[in-house]
């Protein structure tokens, strides 16, 4: 079982995801932002799956 995450982790990962969304959309780059999206998608489940752990 791992630790615990402290708010600012939480708010920090939460902005990473953000982040990446916003570049994703920003971009003009056809793969470029399917790359963004797939990043995307992979944080949100490593989020996802950290909700449950703590949960």
């Amino acid at each position: 079982m791992g630790v615990a995450m402290t708010d600012t982790e939480w708010k920090e990962r939460w902005h990473e995801v953000r982040r990446f969304r916003l570049m994703a959309q920003e971009t003009t780059d056809p793969t470029a932002t399917a790359l963004l999206l797939d990043i995307v998608r992979d944080l949100e489940a490593d989020l996802t799956e950290l909700i449950g752990v703590e949960a």
